[in-house]
């Protein structure tokens, strides 16, 4: 095999290493040098090797025949032999060092613990992740390492696809993503070599859970805001959800009011910001501001516009949530009404009236694929085949019309 084989292969016993005059365990007669024909004695070899600059070992027997009970000598090195021939080829594979094997028999379910608690995300979005793992993903995976869950494609997908798909799409998605996403870094730190947990649907079942859509009148929701403050026109005008919304501030409108830059969310307790749900410490998106909102905030002072009391940046989350509750009724909006509804209304909006295209409400939304967006606000669109009836009408009755 061309290239340059990795590591060495050896046995600790081997009396030709042994050196009294600078090994202090040979000097203190402690030391694993005791067999002079190493061929034929009952220790296993050796194959010491590095990965990212840690030394590693693993060991091999000669393999003892299951009848007859006798050794065959040397197929302990064969083995070892093998083993190195493999991480040479790994490690030139795709020009990337080979994943630490070692590494990779890590256990997955502690893993998937370890990735919640680093998550950059709001403490609800991290509660919702811990019970995903604790309560679907941990009985069956959890006793995996990351090599055997690497693997486990069939296993993914009954667990999504099946055991829990009397959940809400974004339960399952959850499972999906937190699977995935511990994997792809187990890959990126070199712990396995891929995985195989790609290409799995999460359908949707139905069972999502969506408002009425109540349109709440401009009398209603000011109402709300008049008690509330400027977070209620924030979410109803820029289809926020209510931490994002918390976490706004004066600074980040762009051009001239035209455009609001969403670049993380309020934390519950609203001492910090943190990520944007399912985004990575750093990411936002640019949501379009009506002119009639930055009538509302352009005579705001700087800093945050929801703000907090004593050392708190921002509101508390559950402060202002409890106080929506309370205003609905009394602001005259019946059925099932939550803060969240204004974000819904925000899209219904320009899906029913302004004939946006939904990939644009998407990523206005924040949504991390448009499937989450086709699933709640898909019922709101022209019937496709209406539309494309009318066109192809359309077009024949020019087309047929022109004369020769």
């Amino acid at each position: 095999m061309a290239g340059k084989l990795q590591g060495t292969i050896f046995k600790k016993c081997d009396m030709a290493a042994h050196n009294p005059g600078g090994n202090k365990a040979c000097v203190a007669g402690t030391c694993q040098h005791t067999c002079a024909n190493i061929e034929r004695c009952s220790h296993k070899w050796t194959l010491r090797y590095s990965v990212g600059g840690k030394q590693r070992e693993e060991s091999f027997a000669d393999q003892v025949h299951p009848v007859t009970g006798r050794v065959s000598y040397g197929s302990g090195r064969k083995l070892a032999q093998d083993a190195q021939l493999k991480l040479a080829h790994d490690k030139r594979a795709e020009g990337r060092t080979f994943a630490d094997p070692k590494a990779g028999k890590a256990n997955f379910g502690e893993a998937c613990t370890a990735f919640i608690e680093a998550m950059a995300c709001a403490d609800a979005t991290r509660t919702s992740y811990r019970t995903v793992l604790s309560k679907w993903i941990a009985p069956v995976m959890g006793h995996m390492t990351l090599a055997q869950a690497a693997r486990a494609h069939e296993t993914v997908e009954t667990l999504v696809t099946v055991t829990m798909r009397h959940l809400d799409p974004s339960r399952r998605r959850m499972a999906r993503r937190l699977i995935t996403d511990v994997l792809d870094k187990a890959v990126r730190q070199d712990k396995i070599a891929g995985h195989k947990i790609t290409d799995i649907q999460v359908e949707d079942n139905g069972t999502a859970r969506h408002d009425d859509f109540v349109f709440p009148t401009f009398k209603q929701v000011d109402y709300l805001a008049k008690h509330m403050g400027i977070v209620i026109w924030l979410m109803r005008g820029c289809g926020l959800r209510i931490a994002e919304a918390l976490a706004v501030e004066k600074a980040d409108f762009r051009n001239g009011g035209k455009s609001l830059r969403v670049s993380g969310q309020a934390t519950r307790d609203g001492r910090r910001k943190v990520a944007l749900k399912h985004r990575k410490a750093g990411e936002y998106r640019d949501v379009p501001v009506p002119a009639w909102l930055w009538e509302k905030v352009k005579d705001l002072p700087e800093g945050p516009l929801c703000p907090g009391r004593r050392d708190r940046r921002y509101a508390i989350y559950a402060t202002v949530n409890d106080a929506f509750r309370k205003h609905v009724p009394l602001a005259g909006i019946t059925g099932r009404f939550t803060a969240h509804s204004l974000r819904h209304v925000y899209a219904s909006v320009m899906l029913v009236e302004g004939s946006v295209d939904i990939t644009e409400v998407a990523r206005w939304l924040g949504h991390r694929s448009i499937n989450v967006t086709y699933a709640i606000y898909g019922h709101l669109l022209p019937n496709a085949d209406e539309r494309a009836i009318a066109a192809l009408d359309a077009e024949f009755t020019r087309w047929s019309s022109v004369t020769t």
